[in-house]
């Protein structure tokens, strides 16, 4: 039976499930599947301070996207402007309380705790503090990653407003580009980041802890 440090030295492709063993990268190289070409893992060595960048702006952004309003709807002179927190407020006045509370936790709460962790693992990492808060982010941001439905909440939106479009004049508020620019911020950082990158940062960071545990 492999040891952890044995198992540590492989990995397997996200897409085709092939295994590697993993070899030692240059500055900037990137090691892709031998057998469907798939990024497997890459070397970044300002990982920490790029993603520390990125996800200060996406906080930022998002607080404006949930502050100010996101479109406004005029139809035959009645003028009516939605913020995303007053798009909760209406689905509880309709009695739609599920609806509302899944909008809460997964367009509301999950991408403001997940970018908020991810900026506490990257800080933490930085300052190289906290291991082992660090690792329960990590576990927390894992398993949040998959319920993360702001992307899908943005093509609803667009659908929505091509709708209506033929009968209602529709004006973009200033929340509507804050929540383009967290959309794509949040790509970079949530979905194009690999989890084995930040465990590896975490292990080489900490690593007295990690070999005390």
């Amino acid at each position: 039976m492999l040891s952890n440090e044995e198992l540590d030295q492989f990995i397997i492709c996200k897409k085709c499930d092939t295994l590697h063993k993993k070899i030692p990268l240059h500055k900037g190289g990137k090691a892709l599947c031998s057998k469907c070409n798939t990024l497997i893992y890459r070397r970044d060595d300002n990982m920490i301070e790029k993603t520390l960048a990125l996800v200060v702006t996406a906080l930022i952004t998002l607080i404006i996207a949930f502050t100010f309003t996101i479109i406004s709807i005029n139809i035959n002179g009645l003028e009516q402007s939605l913020s995303l927190m007053s798009l909760f407020y209406v689905l509880l006045e309709h009695k739609q309380y599920i609806v509302g509370l899944m909008f809460l936790f997964l367009i509301v709460l999950f991408p403001i705790i997940m970018l908020y962790s991810m900026f506490l693992i990257i800080f933490f990492m930085k300052i190289k503090k906290y291991g082992y808060a660090v690792k329960r982010l990590l576990i927390l941001l894992s398993h949040l990653k998959p319920w993360n439905m702001l992307d899908i909440f943005f093509i609803s939106l667009l659908v929505a407003m091509v709708k209506l479009f033929d009968y209602a004049r529709i004006e973009l508020g200033v929340a509507f580009i804050a929540l383009v620019v967290t959309l794509v911020l949040e790509l970079i950082v949530i979905k194009n980041i690999s989890f084995d990158e930040l465990w590896k940062k975490y292990e080489d960071t900490y690593r007295d802890d990690y070999d005390k545990e």
